[in-house]
């Protein structure tokens, strides 16, 4: 670098408030560095905590109403689809319900812990009126 180009990046610098940049071209400067290593500190502790938090939720339970048989005898037949933690018992609470939402029957589906994590079981929901539709309102851990 010659002494004019020097006093220039000098002058620069004085008039701009920075310094020059040592190694040329593309080097890069402690400020960028700092940004990067903090933005890459600030998401490995996001994600460590994301896990943590997700272990600590719970085991996991969810489940869906698959079909169900028209009423017969009383009773309406509801399959409903789980997929647990294996050794999970839980309790689903299911209902029936009218052409007018009103709710007509209702069971609490007691499913037994066993090694199966996803497994189809039959519902019979007993009617105290005309129900056309199961619903099911959640499952949880047994001992909840």
């Amino acid at each position: 670098m010659s002494d004019h180009e020097t006093a220039q990046g000098d002058l620069l610098a004085q008039r701009y408030g920075r310094t020059p940049r040592s190694g040329g071209p593309g080097a890069r400067s402690s400020r960028g560095v700092l940004v990067g290593v903090v933005t890459g500190v600030l998401l490995v502790t996001a994600i460590v905590g994301w896990l943590i938090v997700r272990s600590a939720s719970g085991p996991t339970v969810d489940a869906e109403l698959l079909s169900w048989d028209e009423p017969r005898d009383g009773v309406l037949t509801a399959r409903v689809e789980i997929r647990r933690d294996a050794d999970l018992a839980l309790t689903c609470d299911l209902v029936a319900v009218d052409l007018r939402r009103i709710i007509v029957g209702q069971l609490d589906l007691e499913v037994p812990a066993g090694p199966e994590e996803h497994l189809v079981v039959p519902a019979d929901i007993p009617l105290e009126g005309d129900g056309i539709v199961p619903e099911l309102r959640g499952c949880r851990p047994a001992s909840e």
